[in-house]
C-alpha cells in the first residue's frame, strides 16, 4: 500500500478530488448487492456441503459468510487463517475437517474456472466496444492459461492418495517459511501435524464428490454469482461517479486482483489488490484518477460496511460456540 501511495501520490490526491461528485444513490446499490454476495457464498458451501451428504441451513452458513469476510481480510496469512476459521466453525455444525478443507479448496478451484467464462466474455465485450488492447488480451490469455494449469495441477495431486499425503506434507513447511517473513511473531502459523491429520480423509471426499460431479453443477451456478454480483458492484461504483465504463474492463481487473490477492500475504490482499485492478482498469483506456477513485470506493466502502458486521459476528461465534481463538492461525483442526 505504501508503495500504491509513493508512485500514485498525483493520481490519489485527484481520486480524492473526485469523491464529491459521487451519486449517492447509486452508491447505496452496493449494499443490496454485496448481501446478495453473501447469499450466494452461503448458498455455494450449502449445495456443496450437500454432495457430502451435510446439511446446514442458509441462515447459519449467511453469517459463516460474513465471518469468513472478516477474518480473510484482518488475519496477515494470506487465506490460510480462512481454512482455519472454517474448520473450527464448521465443526461446530458437525462437520468434520477433510470436507471443510475441500469444501474451501473447491470454491477456490470452481471461481477460477467461472474466472475463464467471465474473461471469455470480457474479451468479447472488449472487442465489440473497440477497447480490447493488446495488453489486455495478453493479460487475459496469461490469467486463462494460469487458471487451466492450476486447475490441472490441483486435479493430478488431488486424484491420487500418495501425491496428496506428499503434498501436505512439504506445503505447510513452505508456507510457514513464507508467512513467518511477514509475521514474525508467530513461529508456527500452520500445524503441520493437524493438516497432515486433517488430508488423511481428503482424497476419500474427493472420491465421492468425483462420481457424482454432476452435482456440482449448483455449487458452480451460485460461484458466478458470487462473481458476477462483484463485477456489477464494480460497476455501480463506476456509475456513482458518472461513469459507463466497459464491464470487459472490470471483470478483466477483478480477475487479476483476486488471483493476487489469493496468494498475498497481506490482509485482504491490501495494496496489491488495489494497485492491480488500477493498473488494469487503465490499461484498457479507463482515465487513471478515475480507476483508482473507483477501485477505492469499492474497497473502503465495502470493507466499512460489512467488516464490522463479520466482527460481531466472529466474536459471538467465538463465545456461543467455545471457538478456539488459536487455532484460526492453523488449518484445520484434527477429528475426534
Amino acid at each position: 500500500m505504501l508503495l500504491l501511495v509513493v508512485f500514485a501520490r498525483e493520481q490519489i490526491a485527484e481520486a480524492f478530488r473526485t469523491f464529491a461528485d459521487l451519486n449517492l444513490f447509486w452508491l447505496v446499490l452496493v449494499i443490496p448487492l454485496q448481501l446478495g454476495n453473501h447469499f450466494a457464498v452461503a448458498k455455494f458451501y450449502q449445495s456443496y456441503l450437500k454432495t457430502m451428504s451435510e446439511k446446514i441451513k442458509t441462515r447459519e452458513l449467511f453469517k459463516v459468510s460474513l465471518e469468513m469476510n472478516f477474518v480473510n481480510n484482518v488475519f496477515p496469512s494470506g487465506g490460510v487463517s480462512g481454512f482455519g476459521y472454517l474448520g473450527v466453525r464448521l465443526k461446530k455444525l458437525g462437520v468434520r475437517g477433510s470436507k471443510t478443507t475441500l469444501l474451501q479448496t473447491s470454491r477456490h478451484f470452481l471461481t477460477f474456472l467461472s474466472f475463464i467464462v467471465y474473461l471469455m466474455i470480457a474479451l468479447v465485450l472488449l472487442s465489440v466496444f473497440g477497447s480490447a488492447s493488446r495488453l489486455i488480451i495478453l493479460i487475459a490469455s496469461m490469467l486463462s492459461m494460469f487458471i487451466v494449469f492450476a486447475t490441472a495441477v490441483l486435479i493430478f495431486i488431488i486424484s491420487d492418495e500418495k501425491r496428496v499425503k506428499s503434498t501436505t506434507a512439504a506445503l505447510p513447511r513452505l508456507l510457514n517459511s513464507v508467512i513467518q517473513t511477514f509475521h514474525r511473531k508467530n513461529k508456527r502459523p500452520i500445524n503441520i501435524k493437524k493438516i497432515e491429520a486433517l488430508f488423511g480423509d481428503l482424497h476419500e471426499d474427493y472420491k465421492k464428490v468425483r462420481k457424482n460431479w454432476r452435482d456440482l453443477r449448483w455449487p458452480f451456478f451460485w460461484t458466478m454469482l458470487m462473481n458476477f454480483t462483484e463485477i456489477l458492484t464494480i460497476f455501480v461504483v463506476y456509475l456513482s461517479f458518472g461513469e459507463i465504463v466497459n464491464p470487459g474492463a472490470i471483470i478483466i481487473s477483478y480477475a487479476v486482483a483476486n488471483v493476487a490477492g489469493l496468494v498475498a500475504v497481506l490482509p485482504g490482499g491490501v495494496g496489491i489488490y488495489e494497485g492491480l485492478m488500477t493498473a488494469v482498469m487503465a490499461s484498457a483506456g479507463v482515465n487513471k484518477a478515475l480507476a483508482l477513485s473507483a477501485t477505492l470506493v469499492y474497497r473502503v466502502f465495502n470493507m466499512s460496511l460489512f467488516l464490522p458486521i463479520g466482527y460481531i459476528l466472529y466474536q459471538r461465534a467465538l463465545a456461543d460456540d467455545g471457538l478456539d481463538p488459536d487455532e484460526i492461525e492453523g488449518i484445520g483442526e484434527e477429528d475426534d
